[in-house]
This record gives C-alpha cells, sequence and structure tokens, in this order.
C-alpha cells in the first residue's frame, strides 16, 4: 500500500493518495515522510481540514520516536489555517515530548507575541536558547534567531535594557547584522550607555557608525554629512525605488489647493502637540486640508482636535502601501506633507508612489530624508543656513520666522513647590527635559563643569528607566559630583509636565541634536532656555526658535560660551528675572507664537511651489485654466515680487537678442526697461514692434522705453533705474543672452534666504562669433560666501577673472531697498570706474551671498581701451572704496590682511605718480584727491 501512496503522489493524483493515506495512518503504517508529502499537498489544494485529520490519526494511531515532529507540522499547519489555539496545544505537545525542539520553542513564542502575550513569549524563547546544544549543526542561526527575537518584543515593551544584551550576545555570535547594529546602537542612546559605539568582537566604532540609523545619527554626530549619509544608506535599504509616479506632473485645477498632510502621528505625539492648531487655522478660502494617517486610536482629545480640524480624515491603516498611494491620488492632492521623515512606523513607500506633484519633508525628521520623491524640506535660515543646503536631498523651502509651528491653546497647570517636585529647597536649578537619546557623554561633561561652577546647584532630568538614572548617577560620580546633583522626573500630563518648567531656573539644550518640542514647551510656559548651535538642521533647532521668540542672545556657539553664559546667569538673577518678563511680555505677539502668522506664510509657500492652477472661485468646472507643468497658482492670491530688467543700450546691435532673452524669462513678474542714449534713437524703430503689442491694441505690459541722448553707460544705468518699478534688479547689456531660468533661479534664494544680503550668477563669456572663451565659475556647487570673506578677496584686487567678473552688473539680482537710488554707490560716494563693486559692496553690507555656478546668461567681455587717465582714477577709486569698507568693519577680523593690501595700494600709486607726473601735474583737483588718499594710507598704515 506504500508504494502505491507513492505512486499516486508522484502522479498528483491526491485524491487516491489521500485514501491510501488515511488508511495507512489509521493502522499505524504510515512512514512520517509520507505523513509530510500527502499533508503539504492537501494543504496547497485548500484542504488544510483534511490535512489536519490526517495528522491527528497520524498521532493517535502511529507508535514512533518522531512524534514532536507530527505535532510540531500540525502546529505550523493550524497557524496557516488561524487556528492559534490549536496550534498552541500542538507546539506544547511537541515540546513535551522533546524539551530541546528549538524550532518548536521558536514557533510557540511567535505565536504567543501575536497573541499579545509578550512575557510569556519572552520566556519561552529564553527556555529554548538555554536548551539549544551548541553542537547542533544550526545553533548559532537559532541562537541569533531566537535572540534577535528576544530584543525585539523587549524593545517594543520598552525593556530597553534586556533588548540591548540580547542584541549585543546576538552580535557576538554574528556580527555581520546591520539591522541588529542599527537597534543595539539606539537603545545604548536611550538608556545612557556610553560610550554608546562601544566595540564588539568584530565591529569597531566606524563599523558601528556605519550601520546606527538616520535617527540615532543625530544623536551621534553634528556632521552634516554623516548625516546624509545614514540617511541615504537607510533609503539605499529600505525605500522602495523605480516605479511610475500615480500623481500628473503638471498638477491640477481646483478652486482650493489641497494639501494633505501624512503621519502615524495624530495621536498623543510631540507632532500632533505641535501641528493641532495649525489644521484649522488653514484659510478655508484658499486650501483644503486632507489628513492621511495611520495613527491609533488613543482617545485622547488632542487627537479629536486635529481630525476635527480638517476637512477630509482618510484612515489608511489597513492599506498597503501602493493602495495607500492609489487612495491620495484618487483624492487629486496638489501638496502632499510628509510629517513622519525616517522615524519609526514611517511607510517610506507611499512617497515612492508618488501621489502627489508636490511632496514635501516637515517636522518629524530634523534633516534630510535622502528620498528623491521628496522635493522640498520646510525650514528657516537660522535652522537650515545656505551652507547646509548641499546636505539635503530636498530643496529647501523658508519660512521667514521659524520653521516651527506651535499650537497656542496648550494649558499649562499652576506652579508646583519645589517639594513636590523632588526638588531641593534652595540652590539653582537648571533642567533638560529632552529624550534621554539626545544625550551624550561630551553634553554631559559640561553640563557637571557647569555644576561644578555653580554650588548648591541641581540638574533635573526626565529619566526613562532606573537604567537610565543608575548609568547617570554613576556618570556623575565620575565627574567628582555626588549623585544628589541630579534629580529625575517621572512622566506627566501634558498641563502637569508644563507646569513643571515653573519651577525651574535654566533649561540648558542638548547638542548635537537639540530640544524641538521640548524647546517650544519650555519658552511657551516660561522658562528661558540657552542652547548651543551646531552645524546641521538637528542642532539648530532650539536656536532657531529663541530667535523667533525674541531671546537670540541665548543662542551660543561654543562650549565655552555656553557654560560661561549658564554661568554668569545662575549667579545673576536680575538679569535671568529680565529674560522670564521679557519672554512673557512678548511671548503671544512673537513670531515663535503666532500660529496665524505662521500658517499664512505657510501658505504662501505652499502657492509658491504648487502645480496647476486654481480656478476662479465663479469658474465653471471645465473652465480652460492654464497654466502647465511648473506653473503656480501664486499669481491668482498671493503676488510675487515684480523684477526689472535694466537694458541700458547705445546703439541696435545685439539689442533683439538680449530683448528676446529677457521676455522669454520663466518668472514672468519682470519688466524690462530699455534705455537709449544713442544720439538719433536708433533703438526705438527695432523696438516698435514690441511697444505695440502682438496684436497692434497697444504697449506690451512688460516692455518701458526712454530715448535720453548722450548719456554714459553708467548713467544710462541709473536712468533705467529711475524708470524701474521693481523690487528686484537684474541688468543686462546689449548683446548678453539671459538663461530662461535666471531669473527665477536668483529670485528663488532672495525668497528662500531672506537674511542674505546679494545673489551672484556665473555667465559663460563668449567671442563675437558667439564661441565660448575659456572661463569657470568662482565655485562648482551652489555656496554661501561670507559677505566680509567676499568683499576682502575683491577689494585686494588679486581676484582671477571669475571673482572680477562677479563686479560686473549683470551678474548680480539685487534687492532694490538695498542699493538706495543709484548704482554705483558705497557709503554715499558714487563711484565711476568701480561702480560694480560698489555697488556689490553696498548690497553685502556686510551680509552673506549666494553664488550659483550654473550659467545664467553668456556675454561678450567688453575690452577697455588703454586709457592713462582711467587707470589713475581707478587707483584712487580703488583706494578710496578700501578706506570705506575698512571704516565700516568689512575688514576688521583681519588687521594685517588690510595693511597688506593698504601697502600694495599705496606702492601701485606711488609707482604710477613716479611715471605719470606730467601728466598729473595739470589736473590740481587729482592732486588733491591723490595728496589726501596717500596721507590718510601712511596714517593707517603706521598706526597700531
Amino acid at each position: 500500500m506504500t508504494q502505491q501512496l507513492n505512486a499516486a503522489m508522484a502522479a498528483g493524483n491526491v485524491a487516491e493518495a489521500a485514501t491510501l493515506a488515511f488508511a495507512l495512518a489509521g493502522l499505524g503504517e504510515l512512514p512520517i515522510a509520507e505523513l509530510f508529502g500527502i499533508a503539504g499537498m492537501l494543504a496547497t489544494q485548500g484542504r488544510g481540514e483534511q490535512a489536519d485529520a490526517l495528522y491527528r490519526l497520524w498521532l493517535r494511531r502511529t507508535d514512533s520516536p518522531l512524534l514532536y515532529a507530527g505535532w510540531y507540522n500540525l502546529a505550523v499547519l493550524q497557524v496557516q489555517a488561524g487556528d492559534e489555539r490549536g496550534a498552541e496545544q500542538s507546539y506544547r505537545a511537541a515540546l513535551a515530548l522533546r524539551e530541546d525542539f528549538s524550532e518548536a520553542g521558536l514557533g510557540l513564542g511567535s505565536l504567543l507575541e501575536r497573541a499579545r502575550r509578550y512575557d510569556a513569549a519572552l520566556e519561552q524563547w529564553r527556555q529554548t536558547l538555554r536548551r539549544v546544544e551548541p553542537a547542533a549543526p544550526n545553533a548559532g542561526a537559532l541562537q541569533v534567531q531566537l535572540l534577535n527575537n528576544i530584543g525585539r518584543v523587549s524593545e517594543n515593551q520598552q525593556r530597553h535594557h534586556e533588548a540591548e544584551q540580547a542584541f549585543a550576545d546576538s552580535l557576538r555570535l554574528n556580527p555581520q547584522q546591520a539591522p541588529v547594529i542599527t537597534h543595539w546602537v539606539h537603545l545604548r542612546q536611550k538608556q545612557c550607555a556610553w560610550p554608546v559605539l562601544a566595540p564588539l568582537p568584530g565591529l569597531g566604532e566606524a563599523e558601528l557608525l556605519g550601520a546606527t540609523s538616520a535617527l540615532a545619527t543625530l544623536s551621534a554626530s553634528d556632521d552634516p554629512a554623516v548625516q546624509l549619509a545614514a540617511a541615504r544608506r537607510y533609503v539605499k535599504d529600505k525605500v522602495l525605488a523605480g516605479v511610475a509616479p500615480l500623481s500628473e506632473p503638471r498638477g491640477y485645477h481646483h478652486r482650493r489647493l489641497r494639501v494633505g498632510y501624512l503621519s502615524s502621528d495624530f495621536c498623543a505625539h510631540a507632532v500632533a502637540i505641535l501641528t493641532a492648531e495649525l489644521y484649522q487655522l488653514h484659510d478655508r478660502a484658499l486650501v483644503e486640508v486632507y489628513g492621511f494617517c495611520w495613527s491609533r486610536e488613543d482617545g485622547s482629545g488632542l487627537r479629536a482636535r486635529v481630525v476635527h480640524g480638517m476637512d477630509q480624515h482618510v484612515r489608511i491603516g489597513e492599506m498597503g502601501d501602493e493602495q495607500a498611494a492609489r487612495c491620495i491620488r484618487s483624492h487629486e492632492i496638489d501638496i502632499l506633507v510628509d510629517l513622519h521623515g525616517l522615524t519609526l512606523g514611517a511607510r517610506h513607500d507611499i512617497l515612492s508612489w508618488r501621489p502627489a506633484p508636490v511632496q514635501i519633508a516637515w517636522l518629524g525628521y530634523p534633516g534630510s530624508s535622502g528620498m528623491d520623491s521628496i522635493d522640498y524640506v520646510l525650514a528657516d535660515p537660522f535652522v537650515l543656513p545656505p551652507a547646509l543646503a548641499p546636505y539635503f536631498t530636498e530643496q529647501p523651502l523658508y519660512l521667514p520666522d521659524t520653521f516651527q509651528v506651535n499650537d497656542r491653546q496648550r494649558l499649562v497647570g499652576p506652579r508646583p513647590s519645589r517639594a513636590d517636585c523632588a526638588l531641593p529647597a534652595e540652590g539653582f536649578v537648571f533642567c533638560c527635559f529632552n529624550n534621554n537619546h539626545k544625550l551624550t557623554p561630551e553634553q554631559f561633561a559640561s553640563w557637571m563643569r557647569i555644576l561644578q561652577r555653580v554650588p548648591a546647584s541641581v540638574l533635573w532630568l526626565v529619566a526613562d528607566s532606573e537604567q537610565v538614572r543608575d548609568n547617570l548617577r554613576m556618570a556623575a560620580l565620575r565627574h567628582g559630583l555626588p549623585s544628589e546633583r541630579l534629580v529625575f522626573a517621572e512622566r506627566a500630563l501634558p498641563s502637569d509636565y508644563l507646569a513643571r518648567y515653573q519651577a525651574a531656573d535654566l533649561f540648558l539644550d542638548t547638542l548635537p541634536f537639540n530640544a524641538g518640542t521640548t524647546a517650544s514647551d519650555a519658552l511657551w510656559a516660561g522658562l528661558p532656555l540657552l542652547t548651543r548651535a551646531g552645524r546641521s538642521f538637528a542642532g539648530r533647532m532650539a536656536g532657531s526658535l529663541l530667535h523667533a521668540a525674541g531671546l537670540p542672545e541665548l543662542v551660543t556657539d561654543s562650549v565655552q560660551d555656553y557654560e560661561d553664559t549658564a554661568v554668569r546667569l545662575a549667579g545673576a538673577p536680575a538679569e535671568l528675572a529680565a529674560l522670564r518678563q521679557r519672554l512673557a511680555e512678548q511671548r503671544d505677539a512673537s513670531a515663535l507664537f503666532d500660529s496665524p502668522r505662521f500658517v499664512r506664510n505657510l501658505e504662501r509657500l505652499y502657492l509658491r511651489v504648487a502645480r496647476g492652477s486654481l480656478l476662479a472661485a465663479d469658474a465653471g468646472a471645465d473652465s480652460d485654466a492654464t497654466g502647465g507643468a511648473g506653473a503656480t497658482a501664486l499669481a491668482l492670491a498671493l503676488p510675487l515680487p515684480l523684477v526689472s530688467i535694466l537694458l541700458p543700450v547705445s546703439g541696435a546691435d545685439g539689442l533683439l537678442a538680449t530683448l528676446t532673452s529677457a521676455l522669454a524669462q520663466s518668472y514672468t513678474p519682470c519688466e524690462i526697461v530699455v534705455g537709449d542714449s544713442s544720439a538719433d534713437g536708433v533703438c526705438r524703430a527695432l523696438l516698435a514692434p514690441y511697444l505695440r503689442g502682438a496684436d497692434g491694441d497697444g504697449a506690451m505690459p512688460r516692455l518701458r522705453y526712454s530715448h535720453a541722448a548722450g548719456l554714459a553707460p553708467a548713467d544710462n544705468l541709473n536712468h533705467c533705474l529711475a524708470l524701474a518699478l521693481g523690487q528686484y534688479l537684474a541688468c543686462a547689456e546689449a548683446g548678453e543672452t539671459l538663461h530662461a531660468d535666471k531669473v527665477a533661479r536668483m529670485l528663488r534664494c532672495y525668497l528662500d534666504y531672506p537674511a542674505i544680503g546679494l545673489v551672484l550668477g556665473w555667465r559663460q563669456p563668449r567671442d563675437g562669433a558667439g564661441a565660448d572663451l575659456p572661463g569657470q565659475p568662482l565655485f562648482g556647487i551652489d555656496t554661501a560666501v561670507g559677505g566680509a570673506s567676499l568683499a576682502a578677496l575683491l577689494l585686494g584686487g588679486e581676484a582671477g577673472a571669475a571673482a572680477t567678473e562677479l563686479c560686473e552688473p549683470g551678474a548680480m539680482l539685487l534687492r532694490r531697498a538695498d542699493i538706495g537710488a543709484t548704482l554705483g554707490r558705497y557709503q554715499g560716494r558714487q563711484y565711476h570706474q568701480l561702480g560694480g563693486l560698489a555697488t556689490l559692496l553696498t548690497a553685502l553690507a556686510g551680509r552673506d551671498c549666494v553664488y550659483l555656478p550654473q550659467p545664467l546668461g553668456s556675454y561678450v567681455p567688453q575690452v577697455a581701451p588703454a586709457n592713462r587717465a582711467a587707470a589713475s582714477a581707478r587707483a584712487l577709486e580703488g583706494l578710496n572704496l578700501l578706506y570705506d569698507a575698512h571704516a565700516h568693519g568689512l575688514l576688521a577680523d583681519d588687521a594685517a590682511r588690510f595693511k597688506t593690501l593698504l601697502a600694495g595700494r599705496l606702492a601701485a600709486l606711488s609707482a604710477l605718480v613716479t611715471s605719470e607726473h606730467a601728466r598729473l601735474g595739470a589736473e590740481q583737483p587729482q592732486i588733491d584727491e591723490l595728496c589726501r588718499l596717500m596721507q590718510q594710507g601712511y596714517r593707517l598704515l603706521l598706526s597700531d
């Protein structure tokens, strides 16, 4: 009969094979291999109940030392069928027959975990681990799996020390487990187990840091390059790539902008704490608010507020990532804002499907996501300065005040007494309620030095476990301080938590990972916060909030300044009281807590980057709204600034080519102002078709023309300026060709970095025949340049052609408000030979500038004829500029460099006087100016 069974199985005749198998099992003669084979065939065909009955018959009638294996396979079958109670009984039966049967112990533990019997699951895995025979062929792999299960569930249950120990044991068995390293490192951070990157066999610090998660790297390193590398590594390993976008890249046509917020944190979480008021504050005439979430239903009032503030709340927790993305796409969302980032529970693959044409990262993760599917990151000029932008794969979108929104409805409970908080009755109370994973040994050492310098002071911290408290107490002892100088707070209800801040004297922030929500909590509750600004977004958050709260003096730049300020404030109660008073008086009106103002600024940014267009309120549903890819709805609601392109000409050569490129600018709020200084107004005839307009109904609104015969080039440029209406100014000369995106790219820098003084761009030099001449940008990438450094480079006269070309008006985009009524002036003095450099220095005013290396146009360099009088005038202007720049502090940081520059200029001027004395002797005004400048120069050169 066994031979017939095997033949039926080989032929795929499951019905016959099953009949024979049941017969043999009833006789107790069915071999176990055939049992497994026919049971598997039955399960594959969906006949699980029959397979289950076969196993049970076999187990009742068969006397075999392998009964434990039968029970195990039955358990697996029952798990697949959803019979978890039966599977548990079968696993236990297998273990009763053979307690060292590791596979059954592993499976039973997993079954208990799914039933949320976590303690029982952990105990089962620990028992199984103790019974693994080390000499067994697969013992190592089995031990690793058991340890990783123990670590994972322990971590989920906040049993961090147990999880860390399990993962460490797993890595000792197999160090090549990057995901395990990721969890182990972050667990050590959460416990303040220092050094966090403690070497393990086969794993040094470099290997551990290389496998550290993107989130944990924010606490491990202040290097933005390291943080970006961690994000990119995460994306490469975890994020879906190469799928076709679902959204329409050209955007949609809606009456209101549809903004979707994507998060699992619409519950009692920091993100919801910050954004609770945001959703209801959106202008419903302009924005329709969607929430797409997989948040837990925690029943909190905070979650109810968030959901109530949305126009549509769509739960996607039961959907797969692609299904969720298609759901979002079905709502035609214009802008999708990811509030999660690279944090626990994120669903990055939803964004990979690009369900919206514009996708923005915000709040959830204070660093670059490294994801190509995210277009922008919301920031402010302090938290993400120009120098940091190259370390973000997203393009920054700059809010004018701060990146963080706040909820003005948070309740602060009554101030507790010191006794209520277990604080000493006397002495200064420093506090830091940041999460434990933000604490580092370097930061803690800084705090201990502060405590040593402030007698009877204490440091009040949040500690999530006794293990954390023990680790920090031991660390304090190692720094020579009694553990009583540390006071630990338990978690509390939101209003009670905020009330605690009133019992402290000063909040001490952490670096490299600043306080975010915690910082605004402290400031909202009235407690001054001291921070140290780092190099990364995460290390600059609190500084951004302090600037927005009107307390910039509490942002320090060095460890010494941070510690000295903390000690000084602890010994200056009047100064600290004044800070508290200022915070209390201006809190509600400050940019940090003016939530309506924040939301209006946010909506302006949304409108700037939205694609498609908004339909007029009275337009029909089938209105033919124009726009296309990249078009913005902003023109309908919030006008962009006007840019005036100044085009001074003295003849017709090259005029039409330049005009055509100016009219073709992708940034449409532009006007072109043509100033014609020719004697006969020859340009008017060429411009006639443009001035009449294409349809003959009138002049083109974007083009204006003026004839003023005989003006010198610089005067003609200022004539154009006098006619211009724009808030920003671009300059061009006849024969120059502007890249279609020149104005758009350069203006974006001003809008993104409101604090900068100037935007400069590179232009490709070409000969008269249109062939490229040798030349290259000053820098290879978009670069933020310090204003003082750039001024010193240009004033030194040692700059190469690429730097000298920056002084040409065509290389600049100027902000009208910064330069006054005329170009070519610096500190009230008009410059003719060096007018471009004077304009540049005026626009900078000591601030930084942004340099764009992309070819934003082309031009034909003008070769000035040899002119001795012009050369001497240029030398005199150069000295005047140098004196004025020095007098206004541009070169104050490098006195030696200034004197070197000055000595060189004086020597050159002396040589010029020697060679040109005959000509100069006939020009008394120039002699007087020369003597004055040389006398002033030698006096400065010889002064201390």
